[in-house]
């Protein structure tokens, strides 16, 4: 996992990797230093079938041909698809309003990036279509999102193991707390630890990009005729 964090792009190594590397017990995690009550949070258990069914709908419901100047509403309308069918499928999750909301509002800013992106890529390059398909990449887009909402705890906790100390802020992202950053002396390390994360962020990663795809084939079909 890469994030930037204040305009630095750091690797996170694995939670296992770095308890290896130093020596440190199955103790030292996310849970320990900030628990996670999941009393009255949804559940992804079970709701396999229901989610396909949303993701298919989603994707069929891209038309074949989208214009430059019908695509952002194109995408709002896909938007408010979303919201329907996860809405319609809530009764076998269990999410309650805000986890929707927040569901809903992570598509939407997805999408509307990848929307804006392919407007300007067919500005720029309307003379020239040919450059688009290597300009567009969902990948750099789902990221820059990403990184935009990364942000690390104010709050310190200390761990000392073996008289080494152990200085830990908790990382956050869209999808909660993914990870925690580690001063030990003057090293700092970052280190992923998804348990406690949003159980749904590779299916929404995964949608939002054929979401993108979608999109990018139905207006390369309609306008930009590679």
């Amino acid at each position: 996992m890469q994030l930037t964090i204040v305009g630095y792009t750091h690797t996170f190594i694995s939670l296992q990797a770095f308890r290896n590397q130093r020596g440190l017990p199955d103790d030292f995690n996310l849970a320990h230093f900030e628990p996670k009550d999941w009393q009255g949070l949804g559940s992804l258990d079970g709701s396999g079938k229901a989610l396909a069914r949303v993701w298919q709908r989603v994707i069929e419901a891209v038309p074949p041909t989208v214009t430059l100047a019908d695509l952002i509403s194109q995408v709002e309308e896909l938007t408010n698809l979303f919201q329907r069918e996860l809405a319609a499928i809530n009764s076998q999750i269990g999410l309650r309003d805000v986890e929707v909301d927040f569901a809903v509002a992570g598509f939407a800013d997805v999408t509307r990036a990848v929307g804006y992106h392919l407007m300007q890529l067919g500005h720029l390059y309307r003379h020239d279509p040919t450059q688009i398909p290597s300009h567009f990449d969902f990948s750099a887009i789902y990221q820059s999102w990403l990184d935009a909402s990364v942000r690390i705890s104010t709050t310190t906790h200390l761990y000392t193991h073996e008289n080494v100390r152990y200085e830990v802020q908790i990382v956050y992202n869209a999808y909660g707390r993914v990870g925690l950053k580690v001063q030990v002396a003057d090293e700092v390390y970052y280190v992923a630890d998804m348990t406690l994360a949003c159980p749904a962020s590779t299916y929404m990663m995964d949608l939002c990009g054929e979401v993108a795809q979608a999109l990018y084939l139905a207006l390369n079909r309609s306008t930009f005729n590679v």
